[in-house]
């Protein structure tokens, strides 16, 4: 196996192991939106108060996280067609 080759059999894993990390993030924030929901039905009066400041937070963080990993994703893809 050639360096070329080698290195385009690297890109390819670390395209599939930042797809994997995407699809957990996604499963991720699905289970926080439940969890929101969950926490606000224990209060229907004041559901706000049953929900943790850090949740939303954690939210945003997460979606962050899958932005950056689409960017970098972009950028592997866009070197590996370049090669």
């Amino acid at each position: 196996m050639s360096t070329l080759d080698e290195l385009i059999q690297t890109l390819r894993t670390a395209e599939e192991r930042l797809e994997d990390a995407g699809a957990h993030l996604a499963t991720c924030r699905t289970a926080l939106a439940q969890a929101q929901q969950a926490l606000a039905k224990l209060d229907p009066e004041h559901p706000a108060s049953a929900i943790p400041p850090g949740l939303p937070r954690a939210d945003d963080q997460i979606e962050g996280t899958q932005a950056a990993i689409q960017r970098i994703l972009d950028t592997v893809r866009d070197f590996a067609t370049r090669l």
